[in-house]
C-alpha cells in the first residue's frame, strides 16, 4: 500500500468532489484519527505511575492545569461531539433507509455541533485563567 498515492488520492476527492458526503466522510475520519490519538495520550497518562514511578500522574495533572489544556479541552469536546452526531446520522442513514436526506441531516449534524460548541465555550470560557 502506498501512503503517498492514497494521501494524493484523499486530495483529488476533496478537491473534485466537494458535497456534503465527502466533506462528512472526512471530518468523520479526521476526527476519529484525533479521539484514538487522544484515547492513546489519556491511557499514558493514568498509567504514568506504572511507568513513569511514583507521584508522576501528580506531575503530569499539575501540568495540565493551564489556558492551553483548557482550550484543548474545549476541542476535544467539539470533536467528541461532531464525531458522535456524525456517527448517529450515518446509522440513521444506513438502517432508516434515509440516504436521500443525508444533505439535510449533514447540515443538522453541523448545526448541533455548533450548538454543543456554543454551549461548551458558555460553560469553559469562565474557567480558563
Amino acid at each position: 500500500m502506498n501512503l503517498i498515492k492514497n494521501v494524493n488520492d484523499l486530495k483529488v476527492d476533496l478537491l473534485h468532489n466537494r458535497n456534503e458526503g465527502t466533506i462528512a466522510w472526512f471530518l468523520h475520519r479526521l476526527t476519529g484519527l484525533a479521539l484514538v490519538s487522544y484515547i492513546f495520550l489519556h491511557l499514558i497518562v493514568l498509567g504514568s505511575n506504572s511507568l513513569f514511578g511514583p507521584g508522576s500522574f501528580d506531575r503530569l495533572m499539575g501540568s495540565f492545569e493551564n489556558p492551553l489544556f483548557k482550550i484543548l479541552e474545549i476541542g476535544l469536546i467539539l470533536v467528541i461531539g461532531f464525531h458522535m452526531l456524525n456517527g448517529l446520522r450515518v446509522i440513521i442513514a444506513d438502517f432508516f433507509d434515509m440516504t436521500r436526506q443525508h444533505r439535510l441531516m449533514f447540515w443538522l449534524v453541523i448545526l448541533l455541533t455548533v450548538m454543543v460548541l456554543v454551549i461548551t465555550l458558555l460553560v469553559f470560557l469562565p474557567k480558563i485563567k
